[in-house]
């Protein structure tokens, strides 16, 4: 049976996922349509009510996932907790779930890289994707202590008042250079470009050496600075592709089985297919 999905979102043009998302369906032989549309801010409800025929699902990016998380009638608890959606699929009876799978590619593409958990972890960002990073780091290392380093600091304040929520050992960074020293993990979680003049400034510093890997939710352009300073500095790099085809996966399944735990027919051929098509 045919399906029409979509992601929205603004700006939308560079979405990687039509690619990834078609490049899965064609391994699984599914006869499912995956576009584009560009949609502003509060404008999601608006561009659903007015679709000619209803769809099946969409995927949201930003800036709509806290306006997705309103719209959605059933949530899961990833975006009940973290008030960020970014997955909506519509059930047999016309109602929409609303689910966060950033949580669960962000878990796999960390752990599929790092060899032990971090004890130290740094979040750069205060948005919703930081929400969601933090989240993640309160499952799969519970124990770490994370700082928040954010340019807003009434943002920052807040992010750290909810890591602190789910049990976590959390203050905010004041310093960048000491924050990035310490940490096993970085997790840049804002946009692409946002942290160059920062990159700049710490690759000027001769000793600075930062204490472990670096995740990237940013992809286009990649690498990042931040990336390319840390790769000269030898240490670890984990792209927002990987994130990406994660919660890409996570998606499809919910799609597929409205399961987001159960695993895909093939799914290593799947995954294969989604990270060639996303390297084009």
């Amino acid at each position: 049976m045919s399906k029409k999905f979509a992601v929205l979102g603004s700006p939308i043009s560079h979405s990687k996922s039509p690619a990834i998302h078609l490049a899965a369906y064609r391994v699984l032989g599914l006869d499912w349509e995956y576009g584009r549309a560009e949609v502003s801010l509060g404008g999601l409800r608006k561009f659903i009510d007015e679709l000619e025929t209803p769809w099946d699902g969409f995927s949201v990016t930003m800036p709509l996932k806290e306006d997705a998380t309103r719209f959605a009638e059933i949530h899961d608890e990833p975006s009940t907790l973290t008030k960020a959606t970014n997955t909506l699929v519509r059930d047999e009876f016309g109602k929409w779930h609303g689910y966060n799978t950033d949580i669960f590619g962000l878990i796999q593409a960390i752990s599929k890289t790092l060899p032990e958990l971090p004890k130290r972890v740094l979040v750069i960002g205060s948005g919703s994707t930081a929400i969601s990073a933090i989240t993640a780091v309160s499952m799969f290392a519970p124990k770490a202590h994370i700082e928040v380093f954010a340019r807003n600091q009434n943002a920052s304040v807040g992010t750290v008042k909810y890591a602190k929520s789910l049990g976590m050992h959390a203050k905010r960074a004041t310093k960048l250079k000491r924050a990035t020293a310490r940490a096993q993990l970085t997790i840049s979680s804002v946009p692409s470009g946002a942290m160059d003049a920062q990159a700049a400034e710490l690759n000027s510093l001769r000793f600075w050496k930062p204490g472990g890997a670096l995740m990237d939710v940013a992809y286009n352009p990649w690498p990042s600075k931040i990336a390319e300073l840390w790769t000269t500095r030898n240490q670890p790099v984990i792209s927002g592709i990987e994130m990406l085809i994660w919660q890409a996966v996570a998606q499809i399944r919910l799609f597929y089985a409205a399961d987001m735990n159960k695993e895909l027919p093939n799914e290593i051929a799947v995954v294969e297919a989604m990270r060639e098509a996303a390297q084009n």
